[in-house]
């Protein structure tokens, strides 16, 4: 009967061991613990998480109390995961997010802090960088494609960004709630259009990317500053708001 009792609490506590275990592992792994809200962002059955990496931080530290007799502080750790997902345009993208930008943010702010982010907000900021790139392909492609060639174009980044310093958490569950915030709807035009924070267009030319086109091909681009303005204004109309960067002296902005 005592075999019997002992074998009944080993097991229990096997059990209970097991159980925390993968409490922690869910917890931890944010392609599990928010399959839904990925399901919804990118479509369910259309994304993958395909990798992930754990990684130190440069950016937090936490302190470090295996010593008994002193405490010191040790570079922060954060984790990756690597997913697969097809764009609205059929094209295979791999995108990382990351639980790092909460971690720093939990290192800055206390528990009853309105500034700290929860696990969901921060989701919804990584996500949310990813359809400022996808949206500022889709500007680059279609809008600024009809003023520009290709190799003229691969020399500029666009994206969508915003003014205003860092929203505030609640943001994030406001932008989560749109219906339009999801990988194949999100596109310039329901960002430009947005009343949620001041978001607007950025176009930057990289100098030693243009530095590499032929000098016909460098003089029109750097000419064309009057013509990508034109081409955004008549795509977007009154919610064109734009800052672009064609080099020194080359520059414009609208509703920025």
């Amino acid at each position: 009967m005592k075999i019997w009792k002992k074998g009944l609490l080993i097991l229990t506590a096997a059990v209970l061991v097991a159980g925390v275990f993968l409490v922690r592992h869910w917890f931890v792994s944010w392609p599990l613990r928010f399959q839904r809200e990925l399901d919804r962002f990118f479509g369910e059955g259309a994304w993958q998480c395909i990798s992930q990496e754990e990684k130190e931080s440069r950016m937090y530290s936490v302190t470090d109390r295996s010593n008994p007799t002193y405490t010191t502080k040790r570079p922060g750790e954060f984790r990756e995961w690597n997913i697969a997902f097809q764009t609205a345009q059929g094209e295979k993208m791999v995108w990382t997010i990351s639980d790092h930008t909460i971690r720093i943010n939990h290192s800055k702010h206390s528990l009853l802090s309105r500034q700290r982010y929860s696990a969901r907000q921060a989701l919804t900021l990584e996500l949310m960088q990813l359809s400022f790139a996808l949206a500022g392909e889709e500007v680059g492609q279609q809008v600024l494609g009809q003023v520009l060639p290709e190799e003229e174009l691969s020399c500029l980044e666009v994206d969508i960004s915003y003014h205003g310093g860092n929203p505030p958490p609640d943001f994030y569950d406001d932008l989560a709630g749109e219906e339009w915030f999801t990988s194949p709807k999100t596109t310039a035009a329901c960002y430009l259009e947005s009343d949620l924070y001041d978001f607007y267009t950025s176009v930057r030319a990289h100098d030693y990317r243009v530095e590499k086109l032929e000098e016909g091909q460098r003089q029109h681009l750097l000419g064309s500053l009057e013509e990508l303005c034109q081409a955004l204004e008549k795509e977007y109309g009154d919610n064109a708001k734009y800052d672009i960067y064609l080099g020194e002296g080359l520059t414009a902005e609208k509703g920025v």
